[in-house]
């Protein structure tokens, strides 16, 4: 019975570890984002964009009154492209609740607002 209760406290505290993201598949990337708006702050800049389902993006920032973009889903992360930018912009994605975070490959993390 000591053996038991001996297993049953080691295994205890394992389980009760908050479970870890889970990160979006492509297909639910997209079920959850497009026609969605996104807001945040980046580089100190807030921001608003909305993701259309042409693949588009119209956002406009505290920096910048309107821009466009494009967005798409490779495998199961979703890249964004902006005429001002060279570099492909390529993340994971986790939501809770309408927080929503980007997971660079580096995994540093960016989150915003999705609604």
């Amino acid at each position: 019975m000591k053996q038991l209760l001996a297993a049953i406290i080691l295994i205890a505290p394992a389980s009760l570890a908050p479970a870890q993201d889970a990160f979006l598949t492509g297909p639910q990337i997209r079920a959850r984002l497009v026609g969605k708006t996104i807001s945040g702050t980046e580089d100190g800049a807030r921001y608003s964009e909305k993701l259309l389902a042409n693949g588009t993006i119209k956002g406009r920032s505290s920096t910048e009154p309107d821009y466009d973009g494009e967005w798409d889903v490779s495998g199961n992360e979703i890249c964004f492209y902006y005429d001002d930018d060279d570099d492909d912009d390529c993340s994971r994605v986790t939501i809770k609740g309408s927080t929503v975070s980007f997971v660079d490959e580096d995994g540093s993390r960016s989150t915003a607002t999705v609604k």
